[in-house]
């Protein structure tokens, strides 16, 4: 199956796009595990759960860490275009 890849403007795109899916990925894993009988395969898909959740936070880090950057340099431009 060919995945079908959006059109992006931005860095600040693909990062929100990413953390929407780890968000999605946890709660399937959590809904799932909710439903496992075996409590192996729950305790697996909690882990997995998990996972997500780190790879979420991790990139929310990095997300944020874009924008301030972004805004940072938006304002030294800005300063320095209103200059002269």
């Amino acid at each position: 199956m060919k995945r079908v890849i959006p059109a992006y403007r931005n860095l600040s795109d693909i990062l929100q796009d990413a953390c929407d899916k780890e968000s999605d990925a946890e709660q399937f894993y959590r809904e799932a595990a909710d439903m496992a009988l075996d409590p192996g395969i729950r305790s697996f898909l909690l882990r997995l759960a998990d996972m997500e959740k780190d790879h979420y936070h991790m990139l929310r880090t990095r997300l944020e860490k874009l924008k301030a950057e972004q805004s940072a340099m938006a304002g030294i431009i800005s300063s320095y275009c209103d200059g002269s």
